[in-house]
């Protein structure tokens, strides 16, 4: 890959991940709002706790909407792991090439 082809890659990626990362939570968001009434009686029919206050439900809605945000972060950061994995193998190279202490006359 060259430097061009890189640099912009990473700005595509860059941009969609912003444009995701921060629309995607108002998107939930409203979606949750719209169907909170039903969330509430989800969460009644499966726990048998009802839920008397929204303070409760909106955290809820936090923890959900936080999670698929980390996931949507984590698929390029898994996915570099994994292509830079395969590049080391189809090269043949062992494990970090770090040196190891100082070697004289090397």
């Amino acid at each position: 890959m060259t430097w061009v082809k890189a640099i912009v890659l990473s700005t595509v990626i860059t941009a969609a991940l912003i444009i995701v990362l921060g629309f995607l939570p108002s998107i939930l968001r409203y979606e949750w709002e719209a169907n909170s009434a039903a969330i509430g009686e989800m969460i009644h029919t499966v726990t048998g706790y009802e839920l008397q206050d929204t303070y409760t439900l909106v955290r809820i809605h936090d923890a959900i909407s936080m999670g698929i945000q980390t996931f949507i972060f984590a698929i390029p950061v898994v996915a570099t792991y994994i292509i830079g994995e395969k590049r080391r193998r189809r090269m043949g190279l062992r494990g970090s090439g770090a040196v190891k202490g100082y070697l004289p006359g090397k």
